[in-house]
């Protein structure tokens, strides 16, 4: 097979699996009522803790006038709040209130087929590592598109997750 319809068939599979984890994401939040950016915010500002514009765009892999808007609509709702630190005034921290720490945490609830799927198809073709396996390609190619300190954070909040639900 070409190189062209390999690329083409990839493209097409890998934003159709994207299709569905970003509906279901979007599904999610707005059963909170929240968007999808809205939610990831909170979830950005949770392990955080508090987060300039600036940081919060490199981690959503967004412009900063986009988080600007959202960070407005999540002010608006109460949810979040900035705070400007006595040593340099010209900078915004976004920090959780107590309403947003709230939503956060009821987002975590959330099921996702795409990874349900994954699960079963590599248990039914008897390759336990495939998910280690995958997850080992999205962390080297976001190390080579988006650099380390992108995959760095994602580990290190990955391990965060990994011990509040080992001490559960």
């Amino acid at each position: 097979m070409s190189e062209l319809a390999n690329m083409h068939m990839m493209m097409n599979y890998l934003r159709g699996v994207y299709k569905v984890l970003e509906d279901e994401w979007q599904k999610s939040a707005k059963s909170l009522g929240l968007t999808q950016a809205e939610q990831h915010i909170l979830w950005i500002v949770s392990f955080e803790r508090e987060a300039t514009i600036s940081r919060i765009a490199h981690l959503g892999l967004w412009d900063v006038s986009t988080v600007m808007q959202v960070i407005k609509r999540l002010k608006d709702k109460g949810l979040i709040q900035l705070l400007k630190k006595d040593h340099d005034r010209r900078i915004s921290y976004v920090t959780l209130t107590e309403e947003g720490a709230k939503k956060q945490q009821m987002s975590s609830k959330g099921r996702y087929s795409v990874y349900s799927y994954l699960q079963a198809w590599s248990k039914d073709h008897g390759n336990q590592e495939f998910l280690v396996q995958l997850v080992n390609l999205h962390r080297d190619m976001n190390e080579h598109f988006h650099g380390t300190e992108y995959v760095e954070w994602i580990e290190n909040t990955g391990r965060q997750l990994r011990d509040i639900v080992e001490t559960r």
